[in-house]
């Protein structure tokens, strides 16, 4: 399919972002051969990777200093040397790690310009600052690294068409935030396309070489009309959704996306869990917080995430080795009054916690641990995400499909294939070659090709409130009021779209309404959003009012009766809703900001 198909950018170039929980890069391909992808090279340390952690260090003023790897050890050396060349210690700094999951909304919870999120020594920023900053520094070392390998020949931002990427299972308040945050980062907005990561990893496997984990085959999902499943496992969640192979060779979205926090770094969570039933949680908190030991805390979760990736032995009877950093054991020297060396310590604390039956013990720094019990971290995780993919197949996705394509860094982890193997055994389990960076391969294609993604569906139900006449058999009586002389019920949710509906791109519905009141200087068009699909009223559990249409009136419209044609355009990141009087033709519109606070959008079921 690569072969046959040639850019769609009008640009010379289209450049990806993709900012992960955990990790962020960026990849680029020229229009002239769009299958060539190229990365930038990050080094850390002794590491050397095609992402960079997403970590961002602003200075006392809180202006931009580093992020990435130099981020983390900027902020590691003034830590060491107690203060800069200009007397500032780590304290006047501020230190952000593993932000983005900032944006996951709840009910409760809404992102919003003014939205504040607290540093490493817990002073806050606003949200918008801290984005805008990171993307405007992977922006600018992408345009460098351009310079770089176009020498003779100068570009300019002009001339690149941009991907950013985000996950399906984000709300639109998160999508347009991370559009307004790129450009203020200086992504120019025409030129700036939101790409969803499940979409890119699809994408991308259907362009370029996909192997199976049972055998190499390049011909899994080329035939016509074939559904599969694509699960993005990235560090902070699991990106699920479906496509069908169209006959044009587009993909269409089957069910809306799902999923929820089951990423790699909920095993973090689960092994700070259990060293905080070793040293105890004051421990635990001192290690976290105190920036004394912030060297030894961004090394201690580096070497733990290339440990979940490494491969298993095969044999259950082996055991497991993780390198605890002494500052664990001199906190507790302080904390509890513990004495001796570091494994003397940490042995005696194993014997002291609930874990001491678990056959754990410490050599030469180490926690020895069996097979079994290392495994249980990654336990929870994996048993949310087997349990959701079963309700998947139980009730939304049909027996046709039978492929399920695993993407994103987590995807790495052997544990996470042998459970599906051992849940699903099936289907067809698919993992491309370079399965953590196939979202950040796939935006670059998904920039050359916008046309590939032919059909999504709704992720809510999208309607208008109305008055329909009166009826005992379907309506409340609470719901009963008499206007004009006629008994109408109010508050009726009219369904415009219908949660799991297909939706195409700039897809319009329409319906032709009568004004109910003469007399009234202003006709108000309410717009309102559901979880369910087929809600009855605007002001039942599960219903938010998107916003209002407000339609003046003239004299001579107040005296008559008129029809008005009330229409929703559904754009990428916004919603457009119009309200044309028949009479004049006059038409009024509005596009929801869908990043006001006064804004509130349902959670989608996940």
């Amino acid at each position: 399919m690569a072969q046959e198909r040639k850019s769609s950018s009008t640009r010379l170039l289209v450049a990806a972002i993709d900012f992960g929980t955990t990790y962020s890069g960026y990849a680029y391909s020229f229009k002239s051969d769009c299958t060539k992808i190229l990365m930038n090279k990050w080094e850390g340390g002794q590491l050397t990777s095609y992402k960079t952690p997403t970590s961002l260090l602003l200075n006392p003023d809180k202006s931009f200093n580093s992020f990435g790897f130099e981020a983390e050890k900027i902020y590691s050396d003034v830590a060491t040397d107690g203060e800069d060349d200009e007397g500032y210690t780590c304290k006047d700094y501020y230190f952000f790690q593993r932000f983005k999951m900032i944006l996951k909304t709840t009910l409760t919870k809404r992102i919003h310009r003014e939205t504040m999120h607290k540093d490493k020594d817990g002073r806050e920023i606003e949200v918008m600052q801290i984005f805008t900053h990171s993307i405007k520094y992977l922006k600018d070392h992408l345009m460098g690294t351009i310079e770089k390998s176009t020498i003779g020949k100068k570009l300019s931002v002009n001339d690149i068409d941009f991907v950013l990427t985000v996950p399906a299972i984000w709300d639109d308040t998160a999508k347009m935030f991370m559009r307004e945050a790129a450009v203020n980062a200086g992504l120019p907005d025409k030129q700036l396309q939101i790409a969803l990561e499940p979409e890119t990893a699809s994408i991308y496997c259907q362009l370029k070489h996909v192997y199976s984990v049972e055998q190499d085959e390049e011909s899994w999902a080329k035939e016509s009309g074939m559904k599969y499943m694509v699960i993005d496992l990235g560090g902070g969640t699991a990106d699920i959704t479906v496509h069908q192979l169209q006959e044009n060779g587009t993909l269409a979205e089957v069910v809306p996306a799902s999923g929820g926090d089951w990423g790699g770094t909920c095993v973090d969570e689960a092994y700070r869990n259990l060293l905080a039933d070793i040293f105890g949680e004051d421990v635990m908190e001192t290690f976290d917080g105190e920036l004394d030991y912030i060297i030894d805390y961004i090394e201690f979760w580096q070497n733990f995430e290339i440990k979940k990736r490494e491969p298993l032995r095969t044999k259950l009877s082996e055991l497991v080795h993780l390198t605890i950093p002494i500052a664990f054991t001199e906190i507790a020297k302080k904390k509890l009054g513990k004495k001796g060396g570091h494994d003397a310590i940490m042995n005696a604390l194993i014997r002291e916690s609930k874990q001491r039956n678990e056959n754990l013990i410490c050599r030469q720094g180490k926690i020895v641990m069996p097979i079994e019990f290392y495994t249980k971290l990654f336990t929870t995780t994996i048993d949310k995400l087997i349990k959701h993919l079963s309700q998947m197949f139980r009730e939304e996705v049909g027996p046709d499909v039978d492929v399920i394509l695993l993407v994103g860094g987590f995807s790495e982890c052997e544990l996470v294939q042998e459970k599906l193997r051992q849940n699903f055994g099936n289907k067809r389990l698919v993992i491309p070659y370079e399965a953590g960076l196939a979202v950040l391969k796939g935006a670059v294609l998904f920039g050359h090709h916008k046309d590939l993604i032919s059909r999504r569906v709704a992720r809510y139900t999208y309607g208008i409130q109305t008055w329909p006449k009166f009826d005992k058999t379907r309506h409340s009586l609470y719901k009963k009021q008499k206007i004009n002389g006629e008994d109408r019920c109010r508050d009726v949710f009219l369904k415009f779209v219908s949660k799991g509906d297909p939706i195409e791109p700039g897809l319009k519905k329409s319906y032709i309404f009568q004004t109910l009141k003469q007399g009234e200087k202003i006709l108000e068009c309410g717009v309102f959003i559901s979880n369910k699909k087929n809600p009855e009223y605007v002001d039942e559990e599960g219903c938010f009012r998107l916003g209002t249409l407000e339609v003046p009136l003239t004299n001579s419209e107040l005296r008559t009766t008129m029809e008005i044609e009330e229409s929703i355009i559904f754009g990428e990141t916004e919603i457009r809703v119009t309200a044309c009087n028949f009479a004049t033709g006059k038409e009024h519109e509005i596009v929801f900001d869908l990043l006001s606070p006064k804004i509130k959008i349902p959670n989608s079921k996940s």
